[in-house]
């Protein structure tokens, strides 16, 4: 298996796209940790479907939206195994508001969990990269940071804000660690989502498709195993669907 004896920690990875991350590394060999912000049983059933793959798993609880605890997460996990070689920053706040609405609480709740978060908790991981054996850092921004969107403004703000933060990364990391950062566009459907509102999705790509989260980890896989070359890129995974845009 491609990631044996190597120690993963993908944030936000009880349920939905962080998830199928961490289900996908552990398929490869990587022993994983765990995190989540408040679905606890929803953890616990990631890390029983983890160890069912023979590989170790750890669980850890933290807001990443407070530094003291994305801090103290970094250091919890490096504890269980000894090193962390990869690490996937998926947690994310999306905050819907326009912008003439958005409220200092909504955009704090952006930028703390999308951004300060990420960047606390890379410092002591890439930290212990650095001095170690070096790793990766993976960051899922979206197609958010770059197409701006009505509804979701502090959001996009936030996710742009991480996508600079992965460019800093690599002058800062480099050349023990390799930093990248994944923007999908649709892959999975938002819970306040109807089912012919998503599929309505499809007219945006001209490949008449919506992504799916599994794809999304296969770009993982490829980043931490493909050319040792990307470095510093950012990975569109949004079926081409910004050609098609009406301007």
């Amino acid at each position: 298996m491609k990631l044996s004896n190597r120690v993963a920690l993908v944030t936000g990875s009880s349920n939905r796209v962080g998830k199928v991350i961490a289900l996908a590394l552990a398929r490869e060999g990587a022993d994983v940790v765990v995190h989540y912000g408040g679905s606890a049983l929803a953890a616990q059933q990631t890390a029983s479907e983890i160890e069912a793959l023979g590989v170790r798993v750890a669980v850890e609880q933290a807001d990443l939206g407070r530094w003291d605890e994305a801090v103290h997460l970094g250091e919890r996990a490096l504890g269980h195994f000894g090193h962390v070689d990869i690490l996937v920053n998926s947690a994310s706040s999306f905050v819907h508001a326009d912008y003439l609405h958005t409220t200092e609480a909504q955009f704090d709740e952006a930028m703390d969990v999308n951004v300060k978060g990420p960047y606390a908790l890379s410092q002591v991981i890439g930290r212990a990269m650095v001095d170690g054996a070096g790793g990766h850092i993976i960051n899922i921004v979206d197609e958010g940071a770059f197409y701006p969107s009505t509804r979701a403004t502090a959001h996009g703000v936030s996710k742009a804000a991480l996508l600079a933060l992965t460019h800093s990364q690599v002058v800062a990391l480099g050349p023990k660690v390799r930093v990248n950062a994944i923007c999908p566009g649709p892959i999975l459907k938002p819970p306040s989502y109807s089912d012919e509102r998503w599929e309505s999705l499809r007219e945006r790509s001209p490949l008449n498709e919506i992504g799916t989260a599994e794809q999304l980890a296969e770009v993982v896989l490829f980043l931490l195993t493909g050319p040792s070359f990307i470095d510093g890129d950012c990975i569109m995974l949004e079926g081409g669907h910004k050609w098609q845009r009406e301007f």
